[in-house]
C-alpha cells in the first residue's frame, strides 16, 4: 500500500508534519499580526502610552492600539531563532526587534504588568521612545528601499514564471504538470550543522536537475519550476513543478510518483522522502495542475495565478539567509520557432502508456 508521501514502505511523517504546521503557521501568524501592529504605529500620530491615576495611584494607561503594541513585544525575535535558526523575518518584524534591543530596559515589555507605581512614569517614557524610534525607522530611506526591494522582487520573479507558463503553452497545446514535494526524513537534519547541510541539499538539488533534463526518471521533460523552504520540523524541502507534452503522457500521478521515487531512492540515497500532490488533486479548490489544455482558462489561470504564484512569492514572512544562495530555480524559456498561420489547436492522440 502506498503510503502518504507517495513511496511504498515509507511514513511521510505524519505526526512530525502535523506539528510542523502547527508550531510553525502559529509563528507566521504572529509575524502577520506584528506587521499590522507596527504598520499601524507608523500611521498613528498621537502618544499610545500615558499616566493615568486609578485610586490616587499612577497605573500605565494606552490607546488600543498601544496595548496591541505590548502584546507582541512580549513575542520577541528568540523563539523565531530556534524554529528558522537559517531566516530573516519580515521588514516590520525585524525593525521592531531592532528597536526593542535599542531600549534601555529591553525587557520591559515582560515585566509590564508587574510595575510599581514609581516606575509608571519611566516606563511610559520609555515605551513613547520606542514608539518614536519605530517611525524613525520605518520612515528612513533605508528602510523604504527593503519595501521596494521585496514588492520589486516579487513582481519580477511572478512575471517571469507566468511568461515561462504562456511560452510552453504557445508551443504545446497540452501540458501534463505534474507538482512534487521533495523532501529529507526529520533524522537528516538532527545531526549535522545546518549551513553544512544547505551544501549536501543544493547537490542533490544538482543532481536532480540533471536527471530531468536528461530524461530521467521520466523522458521528455519541457520544462520546471521549483522553490526551497526550511521548517524547523519539515526541514528543507522543494516544492517542485515539472511540465511535459500532455499530447504523449495523461498519467500525471504516475509520472508524480516516478520523479518523487528518484528523488527518494536514486537522488537522495533513501534519505529523502516525497508528496504526490498530483495523486490528491481533488482536494485542491483551485486545481491547476495535471493534464490542461491551453483552452480551459480556469486551469490555466489556476496554474499562473494559484500554484505559480506559491511557488514565486518572496518569503515575505520568513526567508531563507543569503548565505543560502538561490531558493528559486526555473528551466529555460522555450525557443519559439516561427507560428504558422492557422496551426490547429485541437486535442491529439497521446502517444504513451504513462
Amino acid at each position: 500500500m502506498e503510503s502518504q508521501s507517495g513511496v511504498e514502505g515509507v511514513d511521510d511523517n505524519a505526526e512530525i508534519d502535523d506539528r510542523a504546521l502547527t508550531v510553525e503557521d502559529d509563528l507566521i501568524k504572529r509575524l502577520k499580526r506584528i506587521d499590522r501592529v507596527v504598520k499601524s504605529v507608523v500611521e498613528c500620530d498621537e502618544d499610545l502610552f500615558y499616566v493615568r491615576l486609578r485610586g490616587g495611584k499612577p497605573t500605565l494607561g494606552s490607546l488600543r492600539l498601544g496595548k496591541a503594541l505590548i502584546s507582541v513585544l512580549v513575542v520577541g525575535e528568540y523563539e523565531y531563532s530556534y524554529y528558522f535558526p537559517l531566516h530573516n523575518v519580515s521588514p516590520y518584524a525585524d525593525l521592531l526587534f531592532r528597536c526593542v534591543e535599542r531600549l534601555e530596559d529591553p525587557f520591559l515589555p515582560y515585566m509590564i504588568n508587574n510595575l510599581l507605581a514609581h516606575e509608571i512614569g519611566r516606563a511610559v517614557c520609555f515605551l513613547n521612545e520606542l514608539v518614536d524610534d519605530i517611525k524613525s525607522e520605518a520612515h528612513s530611506t533605508k528602510f523604504k528601499k527593503t519595501i521596494r526591494r521585496f514588492d520589486k522582487a516579487a513582481r519580477k520573479r511572478s512575471k517571469s514564471l507566468s511568461q515561462y507558463v504562456e511560452a510552453l503553452f504557445n508551443k504545446h497545446s497540452r501540458l501534463l504538470v505534474v507538482r512534487v514535494d521533495l523532501s529529507y526524513r526529520s533524522e537528516y537534519f538532527q545531526t549535522e550543522e545546518l549551513r553544512e547541510k544547505v551544501k549536501q541539499v543544493k547537490n542533490d538539488w544538482s543532481k536532480m536537475q540533471r536527471d530531468l533534463y536528461q530524461g530521467i526518471p521520466v523522458p521528455g521533460m519541457l520544462g520546471f519550476a521549483c522553490k526551497l523552504e526550511y521548517g524547523h520540523l519539515k526541514g528543507f524541502h522543494f516544492h517542485l513543478l515539472v511540465f511535459y507534452d500532455g499530447a504523449k503522457y495523461r498519467k500525471d500521478i504516475v509520472l508524480a510518483k516516478l520523479i518523487g521515487k528518484h528523488w527518494a531512492e536514486v537522488i537522495t540515497n533513501g534519505r529523502g522522502t516525497y508528496y504526490n500532490c498530483n495523486k490528491n488533486k481533488g482536494k485542491y479548490r483551485r486545481l491547476g495542475i495535471g493534464v490542461i489544455n491551453h483552452f480551459d482558462s480556469e486551469k490555466v489561470s489556476n496554474l499562473k495565478g494559484y500554484v505559480s504564484e506559491y511557488l514565486v512569492k518572496v518569503d515575505y514572512w520568513v526567508r531563507l539567509l543569503p548565505e543560502c544562495g538561490r531558493v528559486f530555480f526555473r528551466g529555460n524559456m522555450p525557443k519559439m520557432k516561427s507560428l504558422r498561420r492557422g496551426r490547429p489547436r485541437g486535442s491529439f492522440k497521446t502517444t504513451s502508456n504513462i
